[in-house]
């Protein structure tokens, strides 16, 4: 009887979702672990506890799951700085809780960070290229900000990337020494080269 309680509750958490959300945490962990080459399909469905045909029917092969999980650090990234740019009323005043939200964001993923700067390259397609959802979150915050007459107006796609670029520098500076004192300055100084950037009042 108690066999069979735990199947039907095992049955019941591995709905399509559970399995999918599984299968992504395994393979987060393993290719961290054993690096991207090193870690299976059939390691990641022992991991996950799932069939190794469940785990090719969610992703034909590891580059499509690779890219599954960008994207899904993609999304965690733009809400966390998203919600630090809107959590106050002044456009002038947004980039620090900006970076404040960002970064520790970045904290609670900081041993999985290098897997995906490594593989970045590996999975770009041609519907999907990583990287380019946050620059297009950028510009859209930048441009509300011109809108609102806070920021200097440039042209159209140049902020995006360029802004991108110095928050991957400020990143990587940060992972290289992940000191508290050497994370509130890179905090401070990506604030400051954005707001001497993009605000009209510097």
């Amino acid at each position: 009887m108690n066999s069979v309680h735990n199947m039907m509750k095992k049955r019941r958490v591995m709905d399509p979702k559970g399995k999918r959300d599984a299968v992504m945490a395994a393979a987060e962990h393993l290719f961290a672990a054993k690096g991207y080459t090193g870690a299976s399909m059939a390691d990641i469905a022992r991991k996950a506890d799932v069939a190794v045909g469940s785990v090719y029917r969610l992703f034909p092969d590891k580059p499509s799951l690779m890219a599954a999980l960008h994207k899904q650090m993609e999304e965690r990234f733009i809400k966390a700085m998203t919600d630090g740019w809107t959590s106050v009323d002044s456009y002038e005043n947004r980039f620090s809780p900006m970076f404040d939200a960002l970064f520790a964001e970045a904290e609670s993923v900081r041993d999985v960070m290098p897997l995906y700067s490594m593989t970045r390259d590996m999975i770009g397609s041609a519907d999907y290229v990583p990287g380019q959802r946050m620059i297009n979150a950028i510009e859209a915050m930048y441009r509300e900000g011109v809108k609102a007459g806070a920021y200097r107006s440039m042209p159209k796609g140049i902020v995006g990337p360029i802004a991108h670029a110095m928050v991957e520098g400020g990143m990587r500076a940060w992972m290289m020494n992940p000191t508290p004192s050497h994370l509130r300055r890179v905090k401070d100084q990506l604030t400051d080269i954005f707001a001497r950037a993009f605000l009209l009042s510097c």
